[in-house]
């Protein structure tokens, strides 16, 4: 990944819209001080996310806008862009080419994008986390961020190594982990709050529920008896109508029992009949399972009598193969032998041959040289060319003679070779229909796993969106709870305050303690009256401490209650009897002058609410006061009626009679009774809305939890089923790969088979034929030629030396013998030769024999295995279809005879019943004419127990009246001791259980979840630890390494300062220059100390090296032969890292690949300058 180039226009110095583009290696920026070479650097890290305006040299981000020039108004906005090679994907991104771009406006407004597209400035965080980019790295390097390194703390040290290690990732995440922890340990205390209230409440709602269910128990029981005691009664005054009734209800019953038995009866026989058809449906099923199973019986029975005559035609193929193999073994016997007896006769012939040469050199030796010599050598040559074709001819012909009888064998082995083949050619369309059925299959099964897949994908997405709006709810809830817990404690804890009497006088809270011993005190001034919210401060101002004035029934009691705060020295009260009270009420004149003004609101008396028993009361200490909106309009009321009333206004400021005033407020703003009772009711409003939003919040989150488990058992179904798709999937391809594999060797098989009925079809042996008598013809022709020449030359010799004729004949014969000897071991060698290839090749065609007749046999279990499997699978099948059809056929008579059966039961309960219905018509005549005896005795079972006869009697207790009596009197007095009964408890208690078993099922959620974050921080702790200490030791390895080259000598190292706390070690950075003794970084100089955190940089640099590189000015403290070091040592860096470095010294220059200079031509705005210093050279080599 490298930086391409980055665009920068309104930012800082760069008014004007800059593009800078960067090579690969070193590319330096130079100019004068001011004019704007770091901004360059800034607009980088801005463009990357930095936040900091301080860091970038301003006081608020504003600051970095193009400010304006004398000459130039101030910009709007400043933008920068940076373009990024990507195609190493080395950044998180799926683009080749990454952009990214920020704008910021003067208003605030901010702008981030990714390849055009608008991000958030956390996406631009996530893209460079971990690269070794980021905020903490050595990727961008100021001197101030180098003088940083060694003034800083050991532990603000760690944060580089952390970058280099890639552990800020796991930090941020586990942030995020502690502050879900944290919620999620609020949200428990919440709801063990809710769980500890509602254990409150469930101890004393248990006991009024079970006071409630024995009432009702006993109550039940009581009406049960008190129902029998009244039928009982019909029955002993109205004997002759009880008569009647219980005939018709006998009848009646007897009547329904017909009825009931034929309904049961008629729905047995549509069973029955269900059943019949159901059964034949199966029966009916199983019989085509029988004919499909007895076809595939059939087919695999045709399919085993192939495979019995491929049996028999494989057994004739080996036979066949034997017979080949026998014939071959008897030739290379023959071949054997005669190659002996050849051995033989070719070492007498050698020892005949060396005895005539020897007669012949004899001869030779005694003969005188004369000119015959050179005809006769002549004739010589031609005899032995005569021989030579002779011994070719022969050798023509033998070949001949095997070529015959090889033709024989071929023809047999192209007959059997071409069978073979057939049988390789239909076992290859088998596989190939096999492939092709498998391809289909595997095709299908592929479908429908992506459509479990996609169905997975989708309830997966769904169950995700349900998670996500439980823990929203659920979080909802718990504030919710949180809330309501929090006003029923401010409730509680006001209500408490009121019933102790909290903020009144001794006397007052004594006698309003004990009212129950004074039974005439009423209750205080603040009870007895209700004030609207707008007036609740002008009110309690008005009444001030009258608000504690105890109302009394009359004067008796007031003067009881006072003895006994004198006698005990309680303290003291003020009593308002009511019998006594008097109201008071303002002039006329002043009332209708003050109604007529700006601002007036009431008298006070009126604008409360009391009971009309209490008027006179609220007239008493209200009557004369007037409420006002505000004080400006009471002064002017005031000033109207002469001072001869007192006026409050709503703010509570006082008007009193005569014009004093009085007004302000504390610190403190304490609230008081009226306020108190006020905050109270408002409470209760909250509190009861509060309950109803928890409630609504619970049974959604109890519905989302529900939908939350039926996706996740919906998914572990599909889950389920795909794998076993999956398996189904793979077993197929396993078949399909073994059908591929078996069609190869089957091919190969095919053509082995097809070269070798080429090499033995007749068209070979044909044209070597023909080849034969061709060179035969030719020998013969060549041997007729040389058979006269020599007769010629003979003729010339004969006539020209007779005197030599007898040696010569003599040496004639010699040669003529030695010649046919020559000529015998000749051709008895190419026999012999002809022998060995001959028996060579036999027995190379004996291994082959062999080959394929083991192949043959093997093939031979194989399908006679496969076939006899298949085929005792279908029979099994068929044996228990035909089994499984026997007794369906048995549950079908079965049936038929039940139903039979019904069908009679039917026809007589028909005949039953229209005879009893007779017989009731009857009976309910004869129980009219009785019916009004009974009459009073049915309306007071109906009215009293809200029942009819036919009920009651239903649910008449079996036991004698006596008892009975005594069972509803001692039940009587039961009810009676339980008191007032709670009925409302069951059901409250069930509420309150079920949601205390809902909250602890959530306890239990939130406990698990914090558990489970616990264990996720620890795992990040573990895996951040290891990686800080991997990563720490091998840029300390490094940092020894690298500062030896820079200091061209001395040692150094790093150090953690606390080794067994790897989470918040810090890291101690020790040096010592050539020369110097081993010390701390902070004592070095200044120049040593920049050297050393520049060698920091380059050990991380070679532990993790970063796409590119920033310096800005890191070597300024440098003397010029640190400065050569330095720049040289960058070059070593050029294939890995692209370094952009910002200096002004000349050691650095030198070593850059390109240099951009940047001037201010005009004042306050910067320009670029750009130099190739590669092209330089190159131009000027040129």
């Amino acid at each position: 990944m490298k930086l391409k180039s980055i665009e920068i226009s309104g930012f800082k110095s760069f008014a004007d819209k800059t593009e800078i583009k960067f090579q690969n290696g070193i590319t330096g920026i130079v100019g004068p001080n001011g004019s704007g070479k770091s901004n360059i650097t800034e607009a980088i890290r801005w463009v990357m996310g930095e936040q900091s305006a301080k860091s970038l040299r301003g006081g608020k981000m504003p600051d970095v806008i193009f400010s304006g020039t004398e000459t130039r108004k101030p910009l709007a906005r400043a933008s920068v862009t940076a373009i990024f090679d990507n195609t190493d994907h080395f950044l998180k991104s799926e683009f080749s080419e990454v952009m990214i771009s920020r704008k910021l406006y003067r208003n605030g407004e901010s702008q981030y994008q990714i390849n055009r597209n608008d991000c958030r400035l956390r996406d631009i965080l996530n893209l460079f986390i971990d690269t070794g980019l980021g905020k903490e790295s050595f990727s961008i390097i100021s001197q101030g961020r180098v003088e940083s390194i060694f003034s800083s703390k050991p532990e603000d040290r760690r944060a580089i190594i952390e970058e280099v290690a890639g552990v800020l990732e796991y930090k941020q995440n586990k942030i995020k982990a502690e502050n879900e922890l944290g919620k999620t340990s609020e949200y428990l205390k919440r709801v063990n709050d809710l769980i500890n209230e509602l254990d409150k409440q469930r101890n004393p709602l248990e006991e009024q529920a079970s006071l409630a269910k024995d009432f009702i128990e006993q109550k039940t029981r009581y009406d049960i008896l008190d129902r029998t005691r009244l039928i009982r009664t019909i029955d002993a005054n109205s004997e002759k109508s009880t008569n009647l009734s219980k005939t018709i209800k006998e009848t009646d019953v007897t009547l329904q029992e017909f009825r009931h038995t034929l309904s049961k009866q008629e729905h047995l026989r549509d069973s029955l009949r269900q059943q019949i058809t159901l059964l034949t449906q199966k029966k009916d099923s199983l019989q085509n399972v029988i004919v499909e199973l007895t076809r595939k019986e059939e087919q695999i029975t045709g399919v085993k009598n192939l495979a019995v005559e491929r049996e028999k035609y494989r057994t004739n193929q080996i036979k066949s193969l034997d017979d080949e193999i026998v014939i071959v073994q008897q030739d290379i016997s023959k071949s054997k032998q005669q190659l002996q007896a050849e051995n033989k006769d070719q070492e007498v012939l050698e020892q005949e041959v060396n005895k005539l040469s020897g007669q012949i050199a004899d001869l030779m030796n005694l003969s005188k040289t004369f000119d015959a010599n050179k005809l006769q050598h002549q004739i010589d040559g031609l005899r032995a060319t005569y021989m030579d074709v002779l011994q070719e001819l022969t050798s023509v012909r033998n070949e001949r003679s095997f070529l015959k009888k090889s033709e024989v064998r071929s023809s047999k082995q192209v007959t059997r070779i071409e069978e073979e083949l057939n049988s390789l050619k239909i076992q290859q369309q088998q596989q190939e229909t096999k492939i092709t059925d498998l391809t289909n299959v595997v095709d299908t099964i592929q479908s429908d796993l992506q459509t479990i897949e996609d169905e997975k994908k989708e309830i997966s997405v769904k169950g995700v969106k349900i998670n996500q709006e439980y823990q929203q709810v659920r979080s909802e809830w718990l504030h919710k709870s949180g809330e309501l817990q929090q006003f029923k404690a401010r409730f509680n804890s006001l209500n408490n305050l009121k019933d102790e009497y909290a903020g009144y006088y001794q006397g007052a809270k004594v006698a309003l303690q004990k009212r129950d011993r004074f039974t005439g005190i009423i209750g205080p001034v603040s009870e007895i009256i209700s004030v609207p919210s707008q007036y609740v401060v002008s009110i309690e101002t008005a009444l001030g401490n009258q608000l504690q004035n105890i109302v009394t029934d009359n004067e008796q009691t007031a003067k009881t209650v006072i003895n006994y705060l004198r006698t005990n020295r309680l303290g003291r009260a003020t009593f308002l009897p009511v019998n006594v009270l008097k109201a008071r009420s303002l002039a006329t004149g002043v009332r209708e002058a003050s109604m007529n003004s700006q601002g007036f609101l009431g008298i006070a008396a009126e604008l409360v609410h009391v009971q009309d028993k209490f008027i006179n009361v609220a007239k008493y200490l209200l009557g004369t006061t007037l409420i006002v909106d505000n004080l400006d309009n009471g002064t002017k009321i005031a000033n109207q009626i002469r001072y001869r009333a007192r006026i409050v206004t709503l703010d509570g400021d006082v008007i009193n009679a005569g014009g004093t005033m009085s007004g302000g407020a504390t610190k403190n703003n304490r609230k008081g009774l009226l306020a108190q009772d006020k905050e109270i009711a408002d409470l209760r409003d909250t509190i009861n809305q509060s309950e109803e939003e928890v409630i609504l919040k619970e049974s959604k989150t109890q519905e989302l939890q529900h939908e939350g488990r039926e996706l996740k058992n919906k998914l572990d179904a599909i889950e389920a089923r795909q794998s076993e798709v999956k398996a189904a999937l793979n077993d197929r391809k396993n078949e399909l790969q073994l059908a591929n594999e078996r069609i190869l060797v089957l091919k190969r098989q095919i053509s082995g088979s097809e070269f070798e009925l080429r090499n033995l079809s007749g068209d070979v042996q044909v044209k070597n034929e023909l080849d034969l008598n061709d060179k035969e013809s030719a020998l013969e022709v060549q041997i007729s030629k040389i058979k006269a020449e020599t007769k010629e030359k003979q003729s010339i010799l004969d006539a020209s030396s007779e005197s030599e004729e007898k040696r010569n004949q003599q040496l004639t014969n010699l040669r003529i013998k030695k010649t046919r000897y020559d000529e015998q071991l000749t051709q008895l060698q190419r026999q012999i030769g002809n022998l060995k290839s001959s028996l060579q090749s036999s027995q190379n065609k004996l291994l082959d024999l062999n080959k394929k007749k083991k192949i043959l046999l093997g093939n031979d279990v194989i399908e006679r295995t496969n076939s006899n499997e298949s085929l005792e699978t279908v029979k099994e099948k068929l044996k228990n279809t035909q089994r499984g059809i026997a007794d369906l056929q048995s549950d079908l008579v079965q049936k038929q005879d039940e139903l039979d059966r019904v069908n009679a039961q039917i026809e007589t309960l028909s005949g039953q019943i229209s005879e009893s219905t007779n017989v009731l018509s009857q009976q309910k005549g004869q129980r009219d004419i009785a019916k009004n005896t009974v009459e009073v005795a049915i309306d007071r079972l109906r009215d009293e127990h809200e029942t009819t006869i036919e009920n009651a009697r239903k649910e008449l207790v079996d036991v004698d009246s006596e008892k009975l009596m005594q069972e509803m009197k001692l039940l009587k007095r039961g009810i009676t001791e339980l008191g007032t009964v709670n009925i409302g408890a069951i059901d409250e208690f069930n509420r309150v259980s079920e949601r205390y078993d809902f909250l602890s099922s959530q306890k239990d959620d939130l406990t698990s979840s914090a558990d489970q974050l616990n264990r996720s921080i620890d795992e990040m702790d573990r895996e951040a630890s290891h990686r800080f200490k991997e990563t720490f030791d091998q840029v300390a390895n490094e940092f020894t390494i690298v500062f030896k080259q820079m200091f061209g000598g001395g040692q150094a190292h790093l150090e953690l300062t606390d080794p067994d706390d790897l989470l918040n070690t810090g890291i101690e950075i020790k040096a010592q220059p050539p020369g110097k003794k081993l010390q701390r970084l902070s004592l070095l100089s200044g120049g040593e100390k920049s050297l050393t955190a520049i060698t920091l940089l380059f050990a991380i640099l070679k532990v993790s090296p970063v796409p590119f590189c920033i310096l800005d000015e890191v070597e300024a403290a440098f003397d010029d032969a640190n400065v050569s070091r330095f720049a040289k040592y960058l070059k070593t860096f050029k294939d890995t890292t692209q370094f952009i470095v910002i200096t002004h010294r000349k050691g650095t220059m030198v070593e850059a690949d390109m240099l951009y200079g940047v001037t201010m031509q005009e004042s306050g705005v910067s320009k670029m300058v750009s130099v190739s210093l590669e092209e330089a050279q190159k131009k000027e080599l040129a």
